[in-house]
């Protein structure tokens, strides 16, 4: 397939190990893309993936829908559509017509029919387009701009992650995938680790490998039942890689975690919430019933995770054995304790949907902190009434 006319625009920045990047601008009918192009969505058997799914809102036809917008509206789109062919299908072959300037020429631009239009940046519209061409027909002829690019799948990931994290948000769940990829891929350039894969974007890399081990550890009682990004809720999930993700990020910003290898922490974990569900088996037999395996309990017990750790620690005993026996303490009653709720013994009743205190109903980070806060205080107390026995 040969376009006429291209503009070909070449960019670069000075970032270590930053390359210059051809870009092909041009226009083509939307029929003329649909045979072609292709998203290259994640899912848990395709683990390079990177694009998120459609959103059902941005393609309907009201006023806020991309066929709609073509159908009822304006119906312009001055921002290119963004494709890439993979240099493993095919080197792109451009015959120069005229320069305007060292780093921009107009010339043919040959493309093999054979080829995939991977798209980085763009699917929405296409998708939108496709509807409104079943009610207007000369849609088939609408010329949409396009820049294509020549690269490898880790450019195509690079490019949609600074596209979209920079300008719309990204899905949580896949741009902590993405921010993963980039971080062990080895075909990522130095300017990639000494710009992006720094301090909680690192860590957020790195505690989506260690979710990995989560899912995968048979000592880990998440085993199989973390909702992967691009996978059907099953019916044994208890969360989500993107939730669990989010608080083994936070539990990284502790220096004794963060200079660990990734699977000591991941074994470390499989321990902890091995006890918590020895402490609060029918928690994870009927998860639905309860909050702990829901946002309070998973960020309000990972926070509580360094505490008990350094207990143990201190102990030189970090086993699930000595993690249990500190968990256990919540399960104690300390009428001493600063709040009424925390007085009584922590059981699973505690954690009860209907049967638990008002305190678990509560929303937000701020609020999950302070029932950790709470927790490590009811454990301090059992900690030194313990020590005072032993003393005695």
């Amino acid at each position: 397939m040969k376009f006429e006319n291209v503009l070909r625009i070449t960019q670069w920045g000075h970032g270590e190990g930053a390359d210059k990047v051809p870009l092909y601008v041009f226009t083509v009918p939307a029929k003329a893309i649909m045979s072609k192009e292709t998203i290259h969505r994640r899912t848990p058997q395709r683990r390079d993936g990177y694009q998120r799914g459609l959103a059902d809102a941005r393609l309907g036809k009201g006023k806020l829908g991309v066929a709609g917008y073509m159908l009822n509206q304006m119906g312009v789109f001055p921002t290119s559509v963004l494709v890439n062919v993979r240099k493993k299908d095919a080197t792109l072959d451009f015959e120069e017509r005229n320069k305007l300037s060292a780093n921009i020429v107009t010339g043919d631009l040959v493309v093999p029919d054979d080829v995939t239009w991977y798209v980085l940046d763009g699917q929405h519209r296409l998708e939108g387009l496709k509807i409104a061409m079943r009610e207007k027909e000369d849609l088939a002829e609408y010329p949409v701009i396009l820049t294509m690019t020549n690269e490898d799948l880790f450019y195509e990931m690079l490019t949609f992650y600074l596209v979209n994290s920079r300008q719309k948000a990204v899905p949580t769940g896949l741009a902590y995938r993405i921010l993963q990829r980039m971080l062990y891929d080895k075909k990522a350039p130095k300017w990639i680790e000494q710009t992006i894969m720094t301090g909680a974007d690192r860590r957020k890399a790195i505690a989506a490998t260690i979710v990995d081990y989560l899912d995968r550890k048979p000592n880990s009682p998440f085993q199989g039942r973390i909702q992967e990004v691009g996978e059907p809720r099953k019916p044994e999930d208890v969360t989500t890689d993107a939730t669990l993700t989010r608080y083994v990020a936070k539990i990284l910003r502790e220096t004794a975690f963060s200079e660990m290898y990734d699977e000591d922490v991941a074994d470390l974990l499989a321990s902890y919430w091995g006890a918590i569900k020895d402490t609060y088996p029918d928690c994870f037999q009927n998860p639905i019933r309860y909050v702990l395996l829901e946002t309070l309990g998973l960020s309000s017990l990972s926070k509580v995770f360094p505490t008990i750790h350094g207990y143990c620690a201190r102990d030189g005993s970090v086993s699930k054995e000595n993690m249990q026996k500190y968990l256990g303490y919540l399960q104690e009653e300390t009428p001493e304790h600063t709040d009424p709720d925390f007085q009584k013994a922590i059981t699973e009743s505690w954690w009860h949907k209907t049967d638990g205190p008002g305190i678990i109903h509560g929303t937000g980070e701020g609020h999950y902190a302070e029932i950790a806060r709470m927790f490590a205080q009811k454990i301090s107390i059992v900690v030194q009434r313990e020590r005072k026995k032993t003393e005695q």
